[in-house]
């Protein structure tokens, strides 16, 4: 099975339709702006969410070359940034960011990007006991150094 981006582009543009009566990955805040969403995924799957909620918002204002050439530039962005807080690709995120389409030179423009790290009830419990070892073990070293004194 071959990956074509074309076949990619055709299906979000079709899911983006379902998204605007399902789901609304997106809110408007202003004439050309909104706030897109992709509510809770595994982080491998933001650049689809992304690029749909776009469509979404998007479509019957925007270019849909605009749309594809901005929203990759963002999904560059939003996985640089994955990459460098060490989120692996099926960690649970949630991802927003607004955005603002800028008529006179085509090009959407993103703000307020915030990227969540959601943990799992078992990951919780993990960093907090990897926490509370960590410092029983500086709590009985201090009681040793305060015992010797």
């Amino acid at each position: 099975m071959s990956w074509k981006p074309s076949e990619d582009i055709e299906r979000d543009k079709e899911r983006a339709v379902e998204y605007e009566k399902l789901y609304s990955g997106f809110t408007v805040q202003g004439p050309l702006t909104v706030e897109l969403r992709t509510g809770i995924i595994i982080a491998a799957r933001f650049a689809d969410k992304l690029r749909r909620a776009a469509f979404a918002a998007f479509s019957k204002m925007v270019p849909e070359d605009v749309i594809l050439r901005d929203i990759a530039e963002l999904n560059k962005t939003v996985y640089d940034e994955m990459m460098k807080r060490g989120i692996d690709k099926l960690a649970l995120v949630r991802i927003s960011v607004v955005v603002t389409y800028d008529q006179r030179n085509n090009k959407l423009n993103f703000s307020n990007l915030k990227i969540e790290r959601l943990y799992t009830e078992d990951e919780v419990n993990k960093i907090i006991s990897d926490r509370c070892g960590e410092l029983e073990q500086k709590l009985e070293r201090i009681k040793n150094i305060l015992g010797s004194v």
